[in-house]
């Protein structure tokens, strides 16, 4: 006990010693930092304060120096110090109105430095600036005075009225600003007192229980320099009360923590010295085995790590039995094949999986060289490769190939890792392999399925694409797209089922008429790539595939048996003469095809110069597009519109123009279709609308009720996405998009009713008109036409340019009537003579557009155009 007694006591005295130098410490480092925090925050504060001070005093002194200036050059000053009649009338509320600031005031003086105009203001002021006024009356310069009133601070400025008629001043402009309002505004402390001086303070002793702080500030008017000195002044008390009170309360908490800590003392030595008894327990019953149960001491100190690990020692012994057990059980039935080698590479050990996989038994490998079951050739990796990166890393993973006893390859996943004992010294290595057939006969499978067209059994395009690849540098071949004339007539008429059965019978023909040794693909749909070897001259071998491509018969059932024939349509681009990149050549193939359609199907086009030159400015208009997009390259001309009987311009056709160094005039016709598969066509719309929005204000300058025509893909009524561009055009105009019109064709009418119904009408709500472009050039609906929201007809130019024949004057005739019949007005497109300027009048037509009058113009060349086109003058003028 006197022992135990004497550990106590020791612990209480390091411990209470270790306190009280921590408390003494920390209360004097506490001291020091509170009084150099104190100082510090003050000094700190000052500079916050100075800041706001001089910022707010700046713009006051600013505003007010720059009114009273104002005040002292104006005429109506002048005027009323040299007028004894009326001046009130005008003087009074010249004051009034300077006179809005809480911050300063002004009062005018006459050149005696007497009220001229008398507002009530200042009376009591003026007791204590007469020298100031007279300083500025004697001088002419303009001087400043401070003033204390009712304990408040006013910087006071009088500010000479001169003339251009006298030399002296004719009058004082007095200017008095309140100090203590101004600071009021910056929401100061209350202790913080601020005192002002014209000169500069006297120094004075420091005080112990106050911070002082002057400077001066100076500003610049009419090129002169003014300058006040400012004092700050603000007691230490309220800082160090407060971190007084917090260093009482931190005595008053190391009081009750000794308190508590003197407690936890005499327990702490209690608990630690039964532990020290437990722990010489613990040793002797491990030294004699006794003990099955495991204690964990959890407290984690240093008599915590000498219990656990002795508790640690007997589980160790236990466990290391079982793994034992469980090892040799998993290594004989696991499914992968293991391999054990020692240092000298002989099979030391193998498992069940891994005789049953290579056909040898136990006995035939224990003690054999583990290289016996690898293969020496190209088929699988390296041995000795193996080798060194298991000796360099410590590890090797991939896939390879074993021999199993009858000499048949297997392939395999192999993982080879190094085994070391407890000192990290290599003893031999462990390989695990898997059996990896099966997923390479999935793999043959599924490579053969992502290559073959299910519906036909020919390769798909993948596949094609990988026996091109196989293709030698010097073959001659020649590249074929095939397409079906009118598939989807096929599919519309007999259901898709029967389709595909005429695509399968398109495939067995192809294969069977096509020269031998052919490569036939489905690349889509009813489409087909055939790759055919040249071995002839090419007009022979063009002459025998003319004979190929001929009409065939085929078999469907619908509703018994039905034979349909089909004709084929194919173009031909050949390697290496057109090209020896096979992007290219499928490129040149496609649009070989495009011209075979074009030119009325039925026939195989091959690649010809004039085809190579379109494809070559397609592909040259398509890679400049996005970028004269961006730099605003592509912009509009304006067409005028007139009236046929007056000529007068009643509005104009926006319509897109892009020239471009390199491909000169680019047509609309080409950059559009691109702009819309590329997913341009929203930029360039938007970019085409804001220039004619931006040119319109011009535009109706000089044309005060034109309208403007706005043209849009189909496109973009998807989505609501064009509403919501003329939405946002719409936003940026005085008068929304009134006076515009949005010309739209009847392919737009493929949408349904309904939805081109509530788009168009929305449309309409930001002001813009309604016109179909184009009528009467595609098909549509009356039914439609009369239910949809419109104002305008346009007609088709091509039945103006046929005009001399009856029956376009019908038609022209016949629209003309249904647009009286619903109230729409009517534009004739593509007037180009006086002739059809004439039948159209008699027809009763009131408005055209067309050459006849005037090309599409730049806005520069618009603005040049009368307001009435004489055509004879206009052909003159070269409109």
């Amino acid at each position: 006990m006197g022992r135990l007694k004497s550990l106590k006591a020791q612990i209480s005295h390091d411990v209470f010693r270790l306190f009280s130098t921590y408390i003494l410490g920390v209360t004097s480092i506490s001291v020091l930092l509170a009084i150099y925090g104190i100082f510090f925050y003050q000094q700190e504060e000052f500079k916050h304060y100075k800041a706001l001070l001089s910022t707010r005093l700046d713009a006051e002194l600013s505003a007010s120096f720059r009114q009273a200036n104002d005040l002292a050059h104006s005429p109506e000053v002048w005027t009323g110090l040299t007028d004894s009649e009326g001046r009130g009338s005008y003087l009074l509320p010249l004051l009034e109105k300077a006179n809005q600031n809480k911050h300063y005031q002004f009062e005018l003086l006459d050149y005696l430095g007497r009220f001229f105009i008398q507002s009530g203001n200042t009376s009591g002021l003026l007791l204590g600036l007469l020298s100031n006024i007279e300083k500025t009356i004697e001088d002419s310069q303009t001087h400043l005075g401070l003033a204390t009133i009712e304990q408040s601070y006013f910087l006071t400025t009088s500010v000479p009225v001169m003339a251009n008629f006298s030399d002296s001043a004719i009058g004082v402009v007095l200017l008095y600003l309140d100090l203590d309002k101004i600071i009021a505004t910056l929401d100061f402390p209350d202790d913080l007192k601020v005192n002002y001086s014209l000169t500069p303070f006297v120094e004075t002793a420091s005080d112990l229980y106050q911070h002082n702080e002057t400077f001066k500030f100076a500003w610049t008017d009419a090129g002169k320099n003014y300058a006040i000195h400012i004092q700050l002044q603000q007691s230490y008390l309220s800082a160090f009360v407060f971190v007084m009170s917090g260093l009482a309360v931190s005595l008053v908490s190391g009081v009750l923590l000794f308190v508590g800590l003197k407690r936890w003392t005499r327990v702490f030595s209690e608990r630690t010295t039964q532990r020290l008894n437990d722990l010489v327990q613990l040793a002797s019953d491990t030294v004699q085995g006794r003990g099955d149960e495991s204690r964990i001491d959890k407290t984690g100190d240093e008599i915590s790590k000498v219990s656990n690990a002795l508790q640690s020692m007997l589980q160790k012994q236990r466990l290391a039995t079982q793994k034992q057990a469980i090892f040799s059980r998993v290594f004989e039935t696991a499914a992968e094949a293991i391999l054990i080698t020692n240092k000298q590479g002989l099979v030391v050990d193998v498992n069940a999986a891994l005789t049953d996989m290579t056909g040898y038994t136990r006995d035939e490998l224990i003690n054999q060289p583990a290289g016996r079951l690898y293969i020496y050739d190209s088929t699988g990796v390296d041995l000795s490769i193996i080798a060194e990166t298991v000796r360099k890393q410590g590890s090797w993973r991939g896939e390879t190939y074993f021999l199993s006893k009858q000499k048949t390859q297997l392939p395999v996943l192999l993982s080879v890792s190094t085994l070391l004992d407890a000192q990290g010294m290599r003893q031999g290595h462990v390989s695990v392999f898997s059996d990896i057939r099966a997923i390479r006969e999935a793999e043959k499978k599924l490579k053969d399925l992502l290559h073959e067209d299910q519906l036909t059994g020919l390769p798909n395009y993948r596949g094609f694409l990988e026996y091109i690849k196989q293709k030698v540098a010097d073959a001659h071949f020649a590249i074929l797209f095939i397409d079906l004339d009118n598939f989807k007539n096929i599919n519309d008429t007999f259901g898709h089922d029967q389709g595909d059965e005429v695509i399968r019978q398109i495939a067995q023909h192809l294969k069977a008429t096509l020269p031998a040794d052919n490569f036939l693909c489905r690349r889509s749909g009813d489409e087909f790539i055939a790759v055919l070897d040249v071995h002839e001259p090419i007009a022979d071998f063009q002459n025998k595939l003319k004979l190929v491509f001929k009409p065939a018969v085929f078999t469907v059932n619908h509703m018994g048996t039905v034979q349909i024939t089909a004709t084929f349509s194919a173009g031909a681009a050949l390697f290496p003469d057109h090209s020896e990149s096979i992007n290219e050549l499928l490129v040149y193939a496609d649009t070989a095809l495009l011209s075979a359609k074009d030119s009325g199907r039925n026939q195989i086009k091959w690649l010809n110069a004039q085809m190579m030159s379109a494809t070559s400015r397609k592909t040259k208009v398509d890679s400049k597009l996005a970028i004269a997009i961006r730099e605003g390259r592509i912009f509009p001309h304006y067409q005028p519109e007139v009236d046929l009987r007056t000529g007068k311009i009643i509005g104009f056709e926006a319509l897109a123009r892009w020239q471009d160094e390199e491909l000169g005039m680019v047509s609309p016709a080409e950059f559009i279709p691109l702009a819309e598969q590329s997913g341009a066509i929203d930029p360039l719309t938007q970019s085409l609308f804001s220039q004619v929005v931006k040119d319109s204000q011009t535009i109706r300058s000089h044309f005060p009720n034109a309208t403007i025509a706005l043209n849009s893909s189909p496109q973009l009524l998807s989505g609501k996405r064009l509403f919501t561009m003329l939405s946002h055009l719409s936003s940026e105009l005085e008068n929304g998009l009134e006076g515009f019109v949005l010309e739209i064709t009847e392919t737009d009418f493929s949408l349904s009713p309904e939805e081109l119904a509530s788009q168009l009408q929305a449309i309409m709500g930001l002001g813009v008109r309604i016109a179909i472009d184009d009528f009467g050039k595609s098909y549509s609906s009356l039914s439609r036409l009369a239910s949809m929201p419109l104002q305008k007809l346009k007609i088709d130019m091509s039945f103006i340019a046929g005009m001399k024949r009856e029956e376009n004057t019908k038609i022209i005739s016949g629209i003309l009537a249904l647009a009286r019949s619903l109230g729409l007005e009517v534009t004739a497109e593509g007037v180009e003579n006086r002739y059809q300027k004439d039948v159209l009048v008699s027809l009763g037509c009131e408005q055209a557009q067309g050459y006849f009058y005037s090309k599409p113009l730049n806005l520069r060349e618009v603005i040049k155009l009368p307001t009435h086109l004489v055509p004879e003058k206009a052909c003159e003028a070269g409109f």
